[in-house]
């Protein structure tokens, strides 16, 4: 049997609804040959399309992610998702630095629930040290996940050590500017930027360069939930 992702629950639920494509595409803002396209796992939705999807119904994004929990939450009551319907979810906030340009601050969605159990076992981390930040500047679209301006992406804050390689958030300028951008620390103290954009080329920052852009690791990316799990 077929493993179900996110592409069968964006058409279960448009069934639920009993909607059909051009009318559940005008709801939440998109064409109905977008919406064939995400329905057949052809294109992934962008932030935006989950944005609208939350204002406009009662959906369990988390559901909708995961395939976790139920299909729909009480909007009225957040603490319904944890408590009633979904024991196991526990919410995650969005970034929030005021030293950061409000067009990063400015968050689409201002949370998301996700399920315990694939954060403290399959993450290895705690749900405190997590945030969700929205993918700042230009796209990271040379490997395998690209990663889109505007995607929504989860943040371990906790691995700001930079003690293996990966795709960190981090900060310059006292905070007043923020990347994400692939990281390797070097046995000598410097740093390689990978950008996997083919308009930059990598970079290598000594530990003298480092303190003199006051470089500051924000954390980890874990996950981009704008293209599921």
């Amino acid at each position: 049997m077929k493993e179900e992702n996110v592409s069968d629950r964006i058409k279960l639920f448009r069934i639920y609804l009993k909607l059909k494509q051009t009318e559940f595409a005008e709801m939440v803002g998109i064409r109905q040959q977008q919406l064939t396209k995400y329905e057949c796992g052809v294109n992934e939705p962008a932030s935006k399309f989950y944005v609208k999807l939350c204002e406009n119904t009662n959906i369990n994004l988390n559901w909708l992610m995961t395939g976790k929990g139920e299909m729909l939450v009480n909007k009225t009551d957040k603490a319904f998702v944890a408590t009633a319907q979904y024991p196991d979810a526990v919410e995650i906030k969005y970034y929030d630095d005021p030293k950061v340009s409000t067009t990063i601050r400015s968050a689409d969605i201002t949370n998301f629930w996700l399920d315990r159990e694939l954060i403290h076992n399959v993450w290895k981390t705690d749900e405190k040290n997590l945030c969700i930040l929205k993918m700042p500047g230009d796209t990271m679209d040379g490997g395998e996940n690209p990663i889109k301006d505007g995607d929504l992406l989860i943040i371990d804050t906790s691995a700001v050590n930079l003690l293996r390689s990966g795709i960190y958030a981090y900060t310059t300028m006292d905070g007043n500017y923020i990347f994400v951008n692939i990281l390797k620390p070097r046995p000598d103290g410097s740093l390689k930027l990978c950008y996997w954009n083919n308009s930059y080329d990598e970079i290598i920052y000594t530990k003298d360069q480092l303190q003199q852009l006051r470089f500051n690791p924000v954390g980890m990316v874990l996950k981009n939930m704008s293209i599921g799990v």
